[in-house]
């Protein structure tokens, strides 16, 4: 009694452990129906690397924030070129323009002849009402403004604009290194779970052999296997036959999840092969080389200090004066050829340099410096959280990788130890040398095994993807 509750224990820990593996694996559950066809496209991991960077939406709402960073240096860039803009007003009015003089007097010098002094009377000239210009105008302007000297200004704001390039840059490759850690995951994950799957169906079909082995002998053997011998059999067989049909649903799930994140619609399958398992040698300091080299976050973080020490100098510009050259060129047209629109008058230009001083803003640019400069602190200080946080990040995947080596070489051993038991004990069984349960015991630490080290061969994998994402390898 006490070695069938440990079977049955054991089954249960068998079927818990394959439902935690599979639910791992499976990622996010979508409802797409897939039909199964031999003609299905095959995809390899490069194939699902390569769809993925075409087609993901996270990659490609990424990318644009590249474009936007690109179009704001192009308006940071127009603060170099000199700035020409034209207007042209037709205007009506509902009279004649004009310019009333006011009634005055005119003295006239006396008039001296042959000896005489003649003196002339004032003469009083009346009010007049002087046409300036018809009612109807069209005046043209075209103003220049050239901007000499900002105090810093352009070349502090174009320096933003370029590390705002950068860092959309960097936001785009971390996306995509998310994105290619996702499809691996997920592609190895769904390998494993086809895997599992088969493990499930070989070992089904391994106890209903067992299960007629076991009807067989307690129908006409010596009578050392009963029918109960035989029910707790079935009972087993009914229970991992469950399990198997969620396992293939788990198979599902994974292919499900794997599509959503190619951004493909198509329907495809992934090839038998087993998860690549390798070791290299790992160096701390050569990693954090790499990392230091090509990790997006800290790449991002350098550059926003770029930013903040840009902006302290656009702040600084407000202390300096900005001097410009400046230009206009007026036309008028008007029917009117005397007046303020006469022919002398038509066409105007001038040219000039303007200055703006600054002399007193209640201290605002002040306050803008300050408040720069504390950014500026602050993103210095998360460069430091960033530097110790890749640190701890490297050493936990390189322990999770050391741990997962070991791991992977002692389920292969106990596989292949359950494997020689299984075997050993079937041909016992047939001998009648062995009981029904031993061998359903045998059969299912066979599986359990298998199972387990499929489960380490994925661990090892995801930590190497695992790193590859904080290393910032794979994408250029």
């Amino acid at each position: 009694m006490q070695v069938k509750n440990k079977l049955s224990k054991r089954l249960k820990i068998f079927g818990k452990l394959i439902l935690l593996v599979t639910l791992i694996w499976s990622g996010n559950n979508f409802g797409q129906e897939t039909s199964p066809d031999s003609a299905k496209k095959i995809l390899t991991l490069s194939d699902c690397l390569r769809i993925a960077m075409e087609n993901n939406h996270k990659i490609k709402y990424s990318k644009e924030d590249v474009n936007i960073a690109s179009s704001m240096k192009k308006q940071a860039e127009s603060a170099y070129w000199p700035q020409i803009s034209g207007q042209a007003i037709y205007t009506i009015t509902n009279k004649d323009l004009t310019f009333i003089m006011p009634s005055f007097n005119m003295s006239l010098p006396p008039i001296s002849m042959l000896g005489y002094t003649i003196t002339m009377d004032k003469i009083q000239v009346p009010q007049q009402n002087i046409k300036m210009m018809d009612k109807q105008n069209i005046h043209g302007i075209i103003d220049l403004i050239y901007p000499l000297y900002t105090g810093g200004k352009v070349q502090a704001i174009n320096r933003e604009a370029e590390n705002g390039i950068e860092i959309a840059k960097q936001d785009f490759k971390k996306s995509s290194l998310e994105v290619r850690y996702d499809v691996k995951r997920i592609y190895y994950g769904a390998l494993a779970a086809k895997k599992v799957y088969k493990i499930g169906t070989d070992a089904l079909e391994r106890l209903n052999v067992t299960l007629e082995l076991t009807e067989s002998v307690y129908k006409n053997g010596s009578g050392k296997t009963t029918k109960l011998d035989y029910l707790k059999n079935k009972v087993i067989v009914d229970a991992v036959r469950t399990i198997v049909d969620q396992l293939k649903e788990n198979v599902k799930l994974t292919r499900d999840a794997l599509t959503f994140t190619l951004g493909v619609t198509d329907d495809f399958d992934l090839p038998d092969e087993e998860i690549p398992f390798y070791t290299d040698g790992l160096n701390v300091d050569s990693l954090l080389t790499q990392a230091y080299g090509n990790n997006p976050d800290w790449k991002k973080v350098n550059s926003a200090v770029s930013v903040y020490q840009s902006k302290i100098d656009d702040a600084k510009s407000g202390y300096l004066p900005s001097i410009a050259l400046i230009g206009s060129f007026n036309q008028n047209i008007n029917s009117y050829k005397y007046g303020m629109v006469n022919p002398n008058n038509s066409s105007i230009w001038a040219i000039g340099l303007g200055a703006e001083i600054p002399i007193f803003n209640g201290f605002r640019t002040a306050g803008e410096v300050e408040e720069n400069e504390a950014l500026l602190k602050k993103i210095k200080e998360q460069k430091l959280l960033l530097h110790d946080a890749i640190i701890l990040q490297i050493n936990a995947v390189i322990g999770r990788l050391e741990s997962s080596v070991k791991n992977v070489n002692n389920t292969l051993q106990s596989k292949l130890t359950a494997e020689e038991n299984s075997n050993l004990t079937e041909k016992a069984f047939q001998q009648d040398m062995a009981e029904a349960k031993d061998l359903v015991q045998a059969q299912i630490m066979e599986s359990l095994m298998d199972v387990q080290y499929q489960k380490a061969l994925y661990d090892h994998v995801e930590a190497e993807a695992n790193l590859e994402l904080i290393l910032g390898n794979g994408i250029n």
